[in-house]
C-alpha cells in the first residue's frame, strides 16, 4: 500500500486532532465477539497501541456498521470483505483471506465449484456477506434462514438443507460445537476467496489512522506478534 503521509503537513490541525479512532464492528464469531475480544478486535487493539491511537470500538448489526461509516459518524469500519459494497474509504492490510467452501453431508459428491451448487437447497448465513457470483446463480435454491454458522450446520445435519456454505474456520468451529460427525467438505476447493480489511474514512484523519494502523500491522508481522495473536484460541482447536 503507498504511503499516506503525503496527504498530512507535519504538525497540521488534522494530525494533532486524530489521536482517537471510533471503530463500527460487526460481531462475527471468534472475529470480533465483543468490543474486548476476538481476533480481529486484538488485532487493531495491539496496532492501536503500538500507534498511540486510543480507540472506541462500538458493535452494531452490519448493515448499521457500515451505514454508520458510510455517513462519517465513525472513523474506521471492521470488518469489510471484497463481496461487500466498494466503498470510498483507505484499507488496512489484509486482516483474513476469506475461504468460503460448501459443506455436505457425507455420502454424498462434495461441491468444488458454485455450478456444482445447482439444484441444491444451499445455507447462507445471516449477516455474512456472500459474492454476488454465487448468489446471483438463480439456478440454486438458496436459504437465509439459518442464524448463525452453528445453526447452519445443524440444519444441514438433520437434512434440512444439502449444504451449507461457511468460512472454513468458522465452520470447523460450528461442526465442532454442534457435535455432529456427518459433515464434511473439499478443503482443496474453496467456492469463494475473498479479501477482509479494516476500512479508513477517506478523510484527513482516517490517511493518517490507515498509515498509522498499516505501520503497526508490519511491524507487528515482522516482530511475530500478529502470528501469535492469530494462532491464539484458534477455532475448531
Amino acid at each position: 500500500m503507498l504511503s499516506l503521509t503525503f496527504l498530512l503537513a507535519p504538525g497540521s490541525l488534522a494530525a494533532d486532532g486524530c489521536n482517537k479512532m471510533t471503530v463500527a464492528a460487526a460481531e462475527i464469531p471468534h472475529f470480533v465477539e465483543s468490543e474486548s475480544e476476538g481476533e480481529f478486535v486484538v488485532l487493531l487493539q495491539s496496532a492501536a497501541k503500538r500507534a498511540d491511537l486510543a480507540l472506541d470500538i462500538r458493535l452494531y448489526p452490519k448493515k448499521r456498521a457500515l451505514g454508520l461509516f458510510q455517513m462519517g459518524v465513525v472513523d474506521a469500519l471492521m470488518p469489510h470483505s471484497s463481496a461487500g459494497a466498494d466503498v470510498a474509504s483507505y484499507k488496512s492490510l489484509p486482516i483474513l483471506t476469506k475461504r468460503d467452501f460448501a459443506f455436505v453431508r457425507k455420502g454424498g459428491s462434495v461441491p468444488s465449484s458454485v455450478s456444482d451448487l445447482e439444484g441444491l437447497r444451499i445455507g447462507l448465513t445471516a449477516q455474512y456477506a456472500y459474492p454476488k457470483s454465487l448468489t446471483a446463480n438463480d439456478e440454486i435454491d438458496f436459504s437465509r434462514e439459518p442464524n448463525s454458522d452453528l445453526d447452519n450446520i445443524r440444519m444441514l445435519s438433520v437434512g434440512r438443507l444439502d449444504g451449507s456454505i461457511i468460512e472454513e474456520q468458522s465452520g470447523l468451529r460450528a461442526i465442532a460445537e454442534a457435535g455432529v460427525d456427518n459433515i464434511v467438505y473439499d478443503e482443496t476447493s474453496p467456492i469463494n476467496e475473498l479479501s477482509v480489511w479494516i476500512l479508513f474514512a477517506k478523510t484527513e484523519c482516517g490517511a493518517l489512522h490507515a498509515e498509522k494502523i498499516n505501520s503497526a500491522f508490519r511491524a507487528m508481522i515482522n516482530d511475530g506478534e500478529w502470528a501469535a495473536i492469530k494462532k491464539a484460541d484458534p477455532p475448531n482447536g
